[in-house]
């Protein structure tokens, strides 16, 4: 399928494969053989990233592209973190980046989240808790009521944070908890004055599990319980990309019925 060209004129765009089902109370990821829709999103339009977001919705079950979808708030970061659902909502909030890192300028970065409503097509920018792209480390995550969150790693420790909507559609960011890294992971503490990196490698929303990577060896978080397993040892920190397969449509001329991608 072709991308829309606005798109192919921006720097940066990102991806999010999506179930289609639309009864009520289906939860998206939690099936494998029905049609899907794939969001792409700009945070910046435009060959100079001078224009505000975009996104655009393609359905598998016509072939089509919907309309384009903006708002006319402009954004103040580039690079996203991958998206994230949270009940019917994606949110993509700016790169995270090691503290080593200088190829993102953090005196540029505000508090922005992008947010895209799936049920009214609409995409608009939140604000995170103050300071929030400044941790350089963080990842939005779904609570156990189904509220937004975000956990952020900064300065030895995490911290998790739940955004409360009141009923007349005010939103006040929480504080929940914060527990210090080397107690979750079963590491000894750091020798004062000297400072643990900590990478967020990757996000399986529907499971709450987290990748970090810290000290050469790459963890697997439970976000809820704080439950932590070492994996494996590693000299990088390469990204992880968990995803939901999904069984493609039938495939003609004789090659019998739909092909499941497998899990990774």
């Amino acid at each position: 399928m072709d991308v829309p060209l606005v798109f192919e004129m921006s720097n940066y765009f990102y991806g999010a494969v999506l179930s289609a089902a639309a009864d009520q109370g289906h939860m998206h990821g939690s099936c494998h053989s029905r049609p899907f829709n794939l969001v792409l999103m700009a945070p910046c339009q435009g060959s100079q990233n001078d224009g505000p977001p975009i996104a655009c919705v393609y359905s598998s079950e016509t072939g089509l592209w919907g309309d384009l979808i903006s708002t006319t708030d402009r954004c103040e970061f580039v690079h996203c973190n991958p998206g994230i659902l949270v009940g019917n909502v994606l949110y993509w909030s700016s790169k995270s980046v090691s503290a080593e890192s200088n190829y993102l300028d953090l005196d540029e970065l505000a508090d922005d989240i992008i947010e895209f409503d799936l049920d009214s097509q609409s995409l608009a920018l939140i604000k995170g808790p103050r300071g929030l792209n400044y941790s350089t480390t963080h990842q939005i995550i779904q609570l156990e009521d189904g509220d937004l969150g975000l956990a952020i790693l900064s300065h030895g420790r995490f911290e998790m944070w739940q955004r409360k909507v009141s009923c007349h559609g005010g939103a006040t960011w929480f504080l929940q908890k914060t527990v210090e890294i080397h107690t979750i992971l079963g590491l000894p503490p750091q020798v004062e004055g000297s400072m643990r990196g900590v990478e967020i490698l990757g996000y399986d929303e529907v499971n709450g599990v987290m990748f970090l990577f810290v000290d050469t060896n790459v963890y697997m978080l439970q976000v809820m319980s704080m439950q932590s397993r070492k994996l494996h040892q590693s000299r990088y920190a390469n990204n992880c990309h968990p995803f939901t397969s999904f069984y493609g449509p039938a495939i003609p001329d004789g090659y019998g019925g739909a092909e499941m991608l497998q899990d990774m």
